[in-house]
């Protein structure tokens, strides 16, 4: 039996596990796929809470992890038509097939197991602790732990058995790399929020040699808009529509912060915990996840460890410790109706509204 199973190997992941390892618990991380692993993402480590948290569990993440820049001199918000507003903020750039990865192996060293290709089939209850069913190796297993952590995502595999009559809206990202360089600043993420389109986005970055290009919104709606994307920056900024992506990919989102700040889904219960996306937690407007999922992360870790300290109930010490968390989101959604409302005068402000939106959510996490 293990002390600590841990569900998914993304920074959420590693940072529950690695805390986990460092005060004695054995503690082995599941990841269904093999690593390292691509993921849709823009790699930026965006807020403070972030780079902090990274630096505090991690070190300083090496130059071999950044891409090329290595660092954004911040973001620049459009609205086609209308116009662009600039929030400069310091911004650390990865590949996160390898910053994860690095992650992986840091919470290795500290005595992690790690196994990858590692599906989870099924989680019961066993007393006050819990059966993992896991299929590896195209073969069945069951394992045994006190304490399980749910990091697997928007889409969690843990979150499914815990909850099994949580309904979760879904935001779809689909992403395409492409070599080359478009007309647009290298040092500046690019956000575009095109009227027609509202609430979708999509954004492009430069990174390296390749121009990487995301839209979000509704399922069903992203394989338009991806082709009216193409259009726009083809028209706009030489963008060669007849070449082929060299890598594509697409993920889902969880929409929850209305469920999370009402407190109408508590993302616990009893000894299993679930932190990053598959609690819920990114960020409102932005929609970063790096920096929430770590700290929901090491939340979950402490909270198991206090628990076996003292004898108390792992679910109730984390939820009161995410209450952090929760407030920012409180503080930071209203944004959204302020986004929604601007669009649908006519969009004149946006551009500022974007820039106000996304510097308040900076500056609370």
């Amino acid at each position: 039996m293990y002390d600590v199973i841990v569900v998914g190997a993304g920074p959420a992941g590693s940072a529950a596990a690695k805390r986990c390892a460092e005060y004695g618990l054995s503690t082995l991380i599941l990841e269904k796929r093999r690593l390292p692993r691509d993921k849709v993402c823009s790699g930026m480590v965006m807020g403070p809470v972030a780079h902090t948290l990274i630096k505090q569990e991690f070190g300083d993440i090496p130059e071999n992890i950044l891409s090329d820049p290595y660092y954004l001199s911040g973001y620049i918000f459009y609205t086609p038509g209308v116009g662009s507003q600039k929030l400069d903020n310091f911004t650390p750039i990865a590949w996160r097939r390898n910053l994860d990865y690095w992650m992986n192996q840091k919470a290795q060293a500290k005595g992690v197991e790690i196994w990858q290709a590692s599906r989870v089939t099924g989680i019961n209850q066993k007393g006050q602790g819990f059966s993992v069913e896991i299929e590896k190796d195209k073969e069945r297993q069951e394992l045994e732990a006190r304490f399980v952590i749910g990091a697997d995502g928007a889409t969690s595999v843990v979150r499914r058995f815990l909850f099994p009559a949580l309904k979760v809206r879904y935001a779809q990202i689909y992403q395409e790399w492409y070599q080359g360089e478009l007309d647009l600043d290298k040092k500046y993420f690019h956000w575009f929020y095109p009227l027609e389109y509202s609430p979708a986005s999509f954004t492009v970055h430069h990174k390296g040699d390749f121009i990487v290009i995301d839209v979000s919104g509704r399922p069903g709606q992203l394989k338009q808009f991806m082709g009216w994307t193409k259009g726009f920056l083809a028209q706009n900024h030489h963008f060669d529509v007849s070449q082929k992506p060299v890598w594509r990919g697409g993920c889902l989102e969880p929409a929850m912060y209305r469920e999370v700040t009402s407190h109408t889904f508590l993302p616990a219960k009893g000894n299993a915990l679930l932190v990053g996306d598959a609690a819920g937690f990114l960020l409102p407007v932005s929609g970063e996840g790096i920096g929430t999922g770590i700290r929901s992360g090491l939340l979950a870790a402490d909270s198991v460890i206090t628990a076996v300290e003292s004898g108390g109930q792992p679910d109730k010490i984390y939820l009161t410790g995410i209450e952090g968390i929760i407030s920012v989101f409180k503080e930071i959604s209203p944004w959204f109706k302020k986004i929604a409302e601007e669009t649908k005068g006519g969009g004149h402000s946006l551009p500022e509204v974007l820039r106000d939106a996304y510097h308040s959510t900076l500056r609370m996490f």
